[in-house]
């Protein structure tokens, strides 16, 4: 446990040391992934798929809010769309349009979520987002969670209808837009998707809070339950069709990702707590205080040893003269204190008087 500790203080050392370096490195990375999993999973527009199109754009990201990230993910996504049907594409303009409008600028600083969950669905664990966000945030995270399930499957409808050849008539522009309507408004599995992310967050966060010891540890396994528990419920009672062992699978990671969040976050020694009592003129408080674990990493001090000094023989002998005259002088002084007491006694050294 204390070699996980020590790492976990060098990495923070490390990344707080060179943070203006690694930020750039991490959105690069991060923008990298997410547009190629756009590209494999819609991509439609040859001219978007190539490499050198897909590093400007992660190294525009690199350098810019993360919001520019989104942005980009949207118009790359849209563009894809368009290659394939001006129609779908319009679709998508719109519905985006409608999400910004109703949910997203309530919450602009969490958009991220929006493109997360998509990405995630392709990864097989999209449940982090809601436990993450339970963890670390508040119940009004519930808007942009539902909004990137609703992105995901509209994604998901639109690449179904690929294959659709689309006129230029207006009945068949109207009948596309139906089509995907209805398929939205009668996916029940978006509906409970929805439901139960919802529900892992306000369960993870309400866990969280609580004042038991472990109390963000055992929140990770409350909304990993929860999330579990309801597909499994949904998959009983509403013939929903998914894919349990992929599902508890990825709710797994889901839950092991966050709780190693969690512990570089933040993490807590219950074995020194420590409860507090005192008043003021309005309030008595009852204070319950978790010391944070704070470790010292190990300082490596290098010791140079210079190689022994070579000595010739007559530095030897030289050596041994000069320990034999301080031996020399130390048996001098020692009989001229020795004289000295008996002159002290008016006495010689032979024990005759003066």
């Amino acid at each position: 446990m204390m070699n996980i500790l020590v790492f976990r203080e060098r990495l923070r050392g490390l990344y707080q040391k060179y943070e203006l370096y690694i930020d750039p490195i991490i959105k690069f990375v991060v923008a990298f992934i997410v547009f190629q999993l756009i590209n494999s999973s819609i991509g439609y527009d040859i001219r978007l798929k190539k490499l050198p199109i897909v590093l400007l754009l992660s190294l525009l990201s690199a350098f810019t809010p993360s919001g520019v990230l989104i942005l980009l993910a949207i118009l790359m996504s849209i563009g894809h769309v368009y290659a394939m049907s001006k129609i779908l594409s319009i679709i998508i303009i719109l519905i985006v349009l409608i999400i910004y409008s109703l949910f997203l600028r309530y919450t602009p600083k969490l958009g991220y979520v929006v493109l997360a969950i998509p990405i995630l669905y392709l990864l097989k664990i999209p449940y982090v987002v809601p436990i993450v966000l339970g963890l670390f945030a508040a119940p009004i995270t519930i808007i942009p969670t539902s909004c990137g399930v609703i992105v995901y499957y509209l994604f998901k409808i639109i690449k179904d209808a690929q294959n659709l050849q689309v006129e230029a008539s207006v009945e068949d522009t109207l009948q596309l837009y139906t089509n995907v309507a209805n398929q939205l408004v009668a996916n029940k599995q978006l509906f409970v998707t929805i439901i139960i992310f919802a529900c892992i967050i306000v369960v993870t966060y309400i866990v969280r809070r609580m004042k038991f010891d472990y109390a963000h540890e055992i929140a990770v396994v409350a909304g990993a339950l929860t999330c579990i528990l309801g597909f499994l419920i949904s998959n009983l009672f509403f013939d929903i069709d998914n894919q349990i062992g992929v599902m508890i699978l990825g709710t797994l990671v889901s839950g092991i990702l966050g709780i190693v969040i969690q512990f570089f976050h933040l993490a807590l020694d219950y074995t020194g707590v420590e409860y507090v009592q005192f008043e003021d003129e309005d309030y008595y408080y009852y204070v319950k205080a978790v010391p944070k674990i704070n470790v010292t990493t190990p300082q490596i001090n290098v010791k140079r040893i210079n190689p022994q000094k070579k000595y010739s023989m007559k530095d030897a002998i030289k050596g041994r003269n000069n320990l034999e005259n301080r031996i020399r002088e130390e048996d001098e002084d020692e009989d001229y204190e020795e004289d000295q007491e008996y002159i002290d006694y008016g006495i010689d050294r032979n024990g005759d008087g003066k």
